[in-house]
């Protein structure tokens, strides 16, 4: 299972998928664009978090969501 966090920064969103892999974006719907992408043929769930750590919302996927 694959987890993505979605965290806000200084000037940005994160995206934390693995260490070593954490682009900085401007926008949180460019995060969430680009965590979508990164999930692509996979199941697991995009968490967007809060400035706290909190999750404020989950966004699951898996391979059956996948329009061919």
């Amino acid at each position: 299972m694959t987890i993505i966090e979605i965290r806000p920064i200084r000037n940005g969103w994160k995206c934390f998928e693995a260490p070593g892999m954490q682009p900085v974006l401007l926008s949180q719907q460019d995060a969430i664009s680009y965590a979508k992408g990164r999930a692509c043929f996979r199941s697991g769930e995009i968490r967007i978090l809060d400035s706290s750590g909190a999750i404020k919302r989950i966004i699951p996927f898996s391979e059956t969501d996948r329009r061919l």
